[in-house]
Protein backbone atom coordinates (compact mmCIF):
# COMPACT_ATOMS: atom_id res chain seq x y z
CA UNK A 1 0.00 0.00 0.00
CA UNK A 2 1.26 3.50 -0.79
CA UNK A 3 1.51 5.71 2.12
CA UNK A 4 -0.98 8.98 1.84
CA UNK A 5 0.09 11.48 -0.13
CA UNK A 6 -0.89 14.15 -2.80
CA UNK A 7 -1.62 12.55 -6.20
CA UNK A 8 1.26 12.95 -8.35
CA UNK A 9 0.59 14.66 -11.73
CA UNK A 10 0.99 12.21 -14.26
CA UNK A 11 1.46 12.42 -18.25
CA UNK A 12 0.50 9.42 -20.34
CA UNK A 13 2.04 9.00 -23.55
CA UNK A 14 0.72 6.16 -26.17
CA UNK A 15 1.47 5.96 -29.76
CA UNK A 16 2.15 3.21 -31.83
CA UNK A 17 5.30 4.28 -33.41
CA UNK A 18 8.25 3.82 -30.71
CA UNK A 19 10.64 6.36 -32.07
CA UNK A 20 8.16 8.96 -32.57
CA UNK A 21 7.60 9.02 -28.58
CA UNK A 22 11.43 8.35 -27.89
CA UNK A 23 11.88 11.75 -29.68
CA UNK A 24 9.34 13.34 -28.09
CA UNK A 25 10.54 12.35 -24.65
CA UNK A 26 14.00 12.78 -25.33
CA UNK A 27 12.54 16.58 -25.68
CA UNK A 28 10.09 16.24 -22.94
CA UNK A 29 13.31 15.70 -20.44
CA UNK A 30 15.48 18.10 -22.24
CA UNK A 31 12.66 20.56 -21.22
CA UNK A 32 12.43 19.47 -17.59
CA UNK A 33 12.93 22.18 -14.63
CA UNK A 34 16.39 21.31 -13.49
CA UNK A 35 15.41 20.97 -9.55
CA UNK A 36 12.31 19.16 -10.46
CA UNK A 37 12.02 15.12 -9.35
CA UNK A 38 10.57 13.68 -12.40
CA UNK A 39 9.80 10.13 -12.39
CA UNK A 40 9.17 7.93 -16.19
CA UNK A 41 7.71 4.33 -16.12
CA UNK A 42 8.63 2.58 -19.28
CA UNK A 43 6.47 -0.07 -20.75
CA UNK A 44 7.76 0.26 -24.20
CA UNK A 45 10.55 -2.15 -24.35
CA UNK A 46 12.83 -0.46 -21.80
CA UNK A 47 15.11 1.25 -24.22
CA UNK A 48 13.74 4.84 -22.85
CA UNK A 49 14.22 4.16 -19.50
CA UNK A 50 18.01 3.23 -20.09
CA UNK A 51 18.49 6.24 -21.57
CA UNK A 52 16.64 8.78 -19.39
CA UNK A 53 18.50 11.59 -17.50
CA UNK A 54 20.59 10.46 -14.59
CA UNK A 55 18.24 13.25 -12.49
CA UNK A 56 15.25 11.26 -13.74
CA UNK A 57 14.24 8.22 -11.71
CA UNK A 58 12.99 5.49 -14.02
CA UNK A 59 11.90 1.79 -14.57
CA UNK A 60 10.77 -0.11 -17.16
CA UNK A 61 8.01 -2.81 -17.13
CA UNK A 62 6.95 -5.33 -20.06
CA UNK A 63 3.97 -6.82 -21.14
CA UNK A 64 0.85 -4.80 -22.48
CA UNK A 65 0.17 -2.16 -19.78
CA UNK A 66 -3.58 -3.23 -20.52
CA UNK A 67 -3.23 -6.47 -20.11
CA UNK A 68 -0.41 -9.45 -19.49
CA UNK A 69 1.72 -6.57 -17.94
CA UNK A 70 -0.97 -4.47 -16.22
CA UNK A 71 0.08 -6.14 -12.61
CA UNK A 72 4.05 -5.68 -13.57
CA UNK A 73 2.67 -1.66 -14.56
CA UNK A 74 1.00 -1.33 -10.98
CA UNK A 75 3.99 -2.78 -9.26
CA UNK A 76 6.22 -0.52 -11.18
CA UNK A 77 4.39 2.89 -10.93
CA UNK A 78 3.91 1.77 -7.28
CA UNK A 79 7.75 1.28 -6.56
CA UNK A 80 8.80 4.47 -8.32
CA UNK A 81 6.22 6.62 -6.44
CA UNK A 82 8.01 5.08 -3.06
CA UNK A 83 11.73 5.50 -4.30
CA UNK A 84 11.27 8.57 -5.86
CA UNK A 85 8.87 10.39 -4.67
CA UNK A 86 8.46 12.44 -8.12
CA UNK A 87 6.57 15.72 -8.52
CA UNK A 88 5.99 14.56 -11.64
CA UNK A 89 5.37 11.05 -13.41
CA UNK A 90 5.59 10.40 -17.11
CA UNK A 91 4.11 7.04 -18.18
CA UNK A 92 5.33 5.45 -21.58
CA UNK A 93 2.75 2.75 -22.89
CA UNK A 94 3.47 -0.14 -24.98
CA UNK A 95 2.56 0.37 -28.45
CA UNK A 96 0.02 -2.15 -28.41
CA UNK A 97 -2.10 -0.54 -25.49
CA UNK A 98 -5.40 -0.57 -25.50
CA UNK A 99 -6.43 3.04 -24.25
CA UNK A 100 -9.83 2.30 -22.55
CA UNK A 101 -7.82 -0.96 -20.54
CA UNK A 102 -5.04 1.43 -19.78
CA UNK A 103 -7.46 3.90 -18.07
CA UNK A 104 -8.84 0.90 -15.86
CA UNK A 105 -5.41 -0.33 -14.57
CA UNK A 106 -4.39 3.24 -13.51
CA UNK A 107 -8.03 3.25 -11.88
CA UNK A 108 -7.31 0.37 -9.54
CA UNK A 109 -6.05 1.36 -6.17
CA UNK A 110 -3.48 2.23 -4.63
CA UNK A 111 -3.26 4.37 -8.07
CA UNK A 112 -6.64 5.90 -8.84
CA UNK A 113 -5.91 7.82 -5.33
CA UNK A 114 -1.81 8.17 -6.02
CA UNK A 115 -1.86 9.76 -9.98
CA UNK A 116 -3.60 12.81 -10.80
CA UNK A 117 -3.71 12.04 -15.02
CA UNK A 118 -3.06 15.59 -16.29
CA UNK A 119 -2.26 14.43 -19.50
CA UNK A 120 -2.90 11.96 -21.82
CA UNK A 121 -0.85 11.79 -25.17
CA UNK A 122 -0.78 10.39 -28.20
CA UNK A 123 2.37 10.86 -30.76
CA UNK A 124 1.73 10.74 -34.20
CA UNK A 125 4.12 10.37 -36.82
CA UNK A 126 2.14 10.71 -40.17
CA UNK A 127 4.33 8.76 -42.71
CA UNK A 128 3.66 6.10 -40.13
CA UNK A 129 0.45 6.22 -39.31
CA UNK A 130 0.35 6.38 -43.35
CA UNK A 131 2.57 3.20 -43.80
CA UNK A 132 0.29 1.66 -41.43
CA UNK A 133 -1.56 -1.88 -41.70
CA UNK A 134 -5.28 -1.54 -41.15
CA UNK A 135 -5.37 -3.30 -37.52
CA UNK A 136 -2.30 -0.50 -36.60
CA UNK A 137 -4.43 2.41 -37.69
CA UNK A 138 -7.47 0.96 -36.25
CA UNK A 139 -5.20 0.95 -32.55
CA UNK A 140 -3.73 4.18 -33.18
CA UNK A 141 -7.21 5.50 -34.26
CA UNK A 142 -8.44 4.62 -31.07
CA UNK A 143 -5.38 5.83 -28.95
CA UNK A 144 -6.22 9.28 -30.64
CA UNK A 145 -9.42 9.49 -29.62
CA UNK A 146 -8.80 8.58 -26.04
CA UNK A 147 -6.10 11.02 -25.73
CA UNK A 148 -6.42 14.97 -24.62
CA UNK A 149 -4.19 16.12 -27.31
CA UNK A 150 -2.26 14.26 -30.21
CA UNK A 151 1.13 15.36 -31.36
CA UNK A 152 3.61 15.27 -33.73
CA UNK A 153 6.96 13.76 -32.25
CA UNK A 154 8.79 17.08 -32.93
CA UNK A 155 5.80 19.23 -31.28
CA UNK A 156 7.02 21.78 -29.29
CA UNK A 157 7.34 21.43 -25.83
CA UNK A 158 4.97 24.05 -24.25
CA UNK A 159 5.02 25.24 -20.34
CA UNK A 160 2.52 22.98 -19.58
CA UNK A 161 3.65 19.72 -21.03
CA UNK A 162 7.50 20.52 -19.26
CA UNK A 163 5.50 21.05 -15.96
CA UNK A 164 6.60 24.71 -15.46
CA UNK A 165 3.05 26.36 -16.08
CA UNK A 166 0.18 24.62 -14.79
CA UNK A 167 -2.15 22.24 -16.75
CA UNK A 168 -5.38 23.73 -17.94
CA UNK A 169 -8.41 22.75 -16.33
CA UNK A 170 -9.52 21.87 -19.80
CA UNK A 171 -7.03 18.98 -19.60
CA UNK A 172 -6.36 18.48 -16.22
CA UNK A 173 -8.75 14.86 -14.88
CA UNK A 174 -8.70 12.84 -12.34
CA UNK A 175 -8.77 9.06 -13.72
CA UNK A 176 -9.99 7.75 -10.36
CA UNK A 177 -14.08 7.04 -10.70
Amino acid sequence: MLEPMHPVPTLIVTGVDRRAKAAFLHALLAARPPKARWALLDNDGGELAQQSPAAVASARTGGCACCSGQVALQTGIVRLLRESRPQRLVIVAAAAAEPLALARALQQQPLAEALRIETHLCILAADTFAAADSAARALWQRQMAAADQVLAPDAPITPELAGTAPASSASSRLIAS
